[in-house]
C-alpha cells in the first residue's frame, strides 16, 4: 500500500494539470457543502431559539374535536378554536410528565374592536396569565412603550407590526394608557393631520361567540410591544389577559369559579327540561320600588366575581409545552399522547411545526431546497471527478499496460488510482472543508439581517446566523467520502481493463 501511495504521488505531480481541476472541483464542492450544512444548521438553531424558545414551546395540547392542527397562524380565520373541555384532567397529566419542563396554557384567536367611527377593527390575540407567560418564554417579547398588564389585570399589549395596519383600518392611533403621544412614532398620514388625529388608551372587544351571547369587553392598553424575533410573523398577535379573551368569547373565567350559588339557584341550574319554568303562572309581575339605581351601580352589581380565584378554573383553547433538555418531541408527543388516549381524554398534542401550519411547512421546504442544493453541487462534482479520472487512465493506457506486462495485478493498479483520489480528496476536500468554515464565521460576524418574513426563515431570525457544529464536520466527512467513492467506480472499472498487450498498442 506504501508503493501505491509513492507511485500515485509521483502521478499527482506528473499530471499536475488534472489533478488541479480535480482539485478544484473537490474545493468548490466541499465548500458549497461546508457553507450549506452550516446554513441548515444556523436555520435549524434559529428556528428553535426563534419559535420554539420564544413562541411556541416543543408541543402544543388542543381539543381532540379540533379539525385542523394549524391553530396558530394558519388560523387566523373567524372560525374560533375549540375549547378543551376537560383541561382539569390534561393539566394533572401535564404536571406528572417527567419529559415536560414547563407548560403554558392560553387562548388563541380572533376578537373583533368596536369602532363608531368606521367599520369595526379586528385583531388576533394571545389570551395568558402573564406570569405564567414571562415564566414559559422569559425574553419572548420587548416593551417599546408604556408596561406590560400585570397578574389579575386587565391589559392589552398591542404589537407594533398592528398598530399602524389597525389605525388605517379603524382611524384611531392606540398609546398605552396614561402615556403621552409619541409623535415620531406615528405614521406620515398621521402627522399630516396631527390636528384631528383620534388618540385612544383602551379598546372595545365585541363578543365573538358563535352563540351570539357575548358582552362586549372594554380593554386599556397598557404597553406596546414587539417579539425579539420574526415581528413581521409573530406580530399578527397582541397578547391579552386571559379573563378578557374569555368573556369576549363567552368562556368559562376564573371569576366564575368564585360564584357561590344558592341552593334554590342551584335547583334552577339543574333543570332538566327548561320549558316547565314557563308551564305556569305569570312570565311578567309587577314590581313597585322606590328605591333607584344608578348605572354604574348596575354594572357593579352585575360585573362578574372578582377577587382571589384559579385563572385554571376557566376556559383554554391550547397549551404550549416546553420539553427538557435532550427530549425528543416526536417520542414526547407520542408518550403523552399514549396517556391521553388511555385515561379517555379528549384531547391531542401535536409539533409547533403543525401548529404553525404554513410557516412550518416553508422552514420545511427551505431545509430541504438546501439539502438538494448541496446534493446537485456534488452530484455534478461526482459525473466532473469521473469523467476525468477516467479520462487520465485512457490517457495512461500505455503506462497502465507496461506496469501490468512487469508484474502489477489489476488490485495494485486499482490501489493507486483509489489513492490519487484519496490524496486529492483529502488536500483539496480538507481545504475547501477549511475555507468554508472560515466564510460561515466571517458571515455570522457580518451580522446581515433582513425584514422579508421568507429570508427570516432562511436565517432562522432576523438576523443570518450560521454555525459549524462537531456534528457538521462528521457530515461533511462523509459526504465527501461518499462524492470520492462513487466518483473512482468508474474509472476502477477502466482500469481494470487494461491488459499487458495495451503496453506496446499505439494511436
Amino acid at each position: 500500500m506504501g508503493l501505491a501511495f509513492k507511485i500515485a504521488w509521483r502521478n499527482i505531480g506528473r499530471h499536475k494539470g488534472k489533478s488541479l481541476v480535480i482539485g478544484m472541483i473537490l474545493f468548490i464542492g466541499t465548500l458549497l457543502m461546508t457553507v450549506g450544512n452550516g446554513m441548515i444548521s444556523g436555520m435549524e438553531h434559529g428556528m428553535s431559539e426563534n419559535i420554539v424558545k420564544l413562541f411556541t414551546g416543543d408541543l402544543i395540547v388542543i381539543s381532540d374535536e379540533q379539525e385542523k392542527n394549524d391553530v396558530l397562524i394558519g388560523s387566523m380565520s373567524a372560525k374560533p378554536l375549540k375549547v378543551i373541555k376537560n383541561y382539569e384532567a390534561a393539566k394533572a397529566v401535564l404536571e406528572n410528565e417527567e419529559l415536560i419542563a414547563d407548560y403554558l396554557p392560553g387562548t388563541s384567536g380572533l376578537v373583533y374592536v368596536l369602532n363608531d367611527r368606521s367599520e369595526m377593527g379586528s385583531m388576533y390575540l394571545l389570551g395568558v396569565d402573564i406570569d405564567r407567560y414571562r415564566r414559559m418564554f422569559p425574553d419572548s417579547i420587548q416593551i417599546t412603550e408604556g408596561r406590560p398588564f400585570e397578574a389579575g389585570e386587565r391589559g392589552l399589549l398591542i404589537s407594533e407590526e398592528i398598530r399602524k395596519p389597525f389605525y388605517d383600518f379603524v382611524e384611531y392611533w392606540l398609546i398605552p394608557e396614561g402615556e403621552e403621544l409619541d409623535e415620531s412614532k406615528l405614521p406620515e398620514d398621521a402627522k399630516a393631520d396631527l390636528a384631528n388625529l383620534d388618540v385612544r388608551s383602551d379598546l372595545v372587544f365585541m363578543g365573538a361567540s358563535v352563540a351570539n351571547s357575548t358582552m362586549d369587553v372594554r380593554v386599556p392598553v397598557t404597553g406596546v410591544m414587539k417579539y425579539k424575533a420574526l415581528n413581521k410573523i409573530w406580530g399578527s398577535y397582541c397578547l391579552v389577559d386571559i379573563e378578557s379573551f374569555r368573556e369576549a368569547h363567552n368562556y368559562v373565567t376564573g371569576a366564575d369559579s368564585a360564584v357561590d350559588l344558592s341552593e334554590a339557584e342551584a335547583d334552577l341550574l339543574a333543570t332538566e327540561n327548561l320549558e316547565d319554568l314557563f308551564a305556569g303562572g305569570d312570565l311578567f309581575a309587577d314590581v313597585i320600588t322606590e328605591e333607584s339605581i344608578t348605572l354604574e351601580e348596575l354594572q357593579q352589581e352585575t360585573a362578574r366575581a372578582s377577587g382571589d380565584y384559579d385563572l385554571d378554573d376557566g376556559s383554554y383553547n391550547l397549551a404550549f409545552i416546553k420539553l427538557k433538555k435532550g427530549v425528543s418531541p416526536q417520542a414526547a408527543a407520542a408518550k403523552i399522547n399514549g396517556v391521553f388516549q388511555e385515561q379517555g381524554l379528549a384531547v391531542r398534542v401535536i409539533s409547533w411545526k403543525d401548529a404553525v401550519g404554513i410557516i412550518g411547512n416553508m422552514a420545511v421546504m427551505v431545509k430541504a431546497a438546501l439539502n438538494l442544493f448541496i446534493m446537485f453541487i456534488f452530484f455534478v462534482a461526482m459525473i466532473i471527478i469521473m469523467n476525468t479520472l477516467s479520462m487520465a487512465a485512457l490517457e495512461r493506457t500505455s503506462e497502465l499496460g507496461m506496469m501490468r506486462a512487469i508484474g502489477a495485478r489489476k488490485g495494485f493498479i486499482r490501489s493507486m488510482f483509489v489513492s490519487e483520489t484519496a490524496l486529492l480528496s483529502f488536500f483539496f476536500g480538507g481545504l475547501g472543508i477549511i475555507s468554508g468554515i472560515v466564510v460561515i464565521y466571517l458571515l455570522r460576524a457580518a451580522g446581515i439581517s433582513t425584514t422579508n418574513e421568507i429570508l427570516q426563515l432562511v436565517y432562522g431570525g432576523e438576523t443570518l446566523s450560521p454555525v459549524y457544529t462537531g456534528s457538521d464536520f462528521l457530515l461533511g466527512l462523509f459526504e465527501l467520502g461518499i462524492v470520492t467513492f462513487l466518483s473512482v467506480l468508474y474509472p476502477l472499472r477502466v482500469v481494470g481493463r487494461i491488459v499487458p498487450l495495451d503496453a506496446v498498442v499505439r494511436e
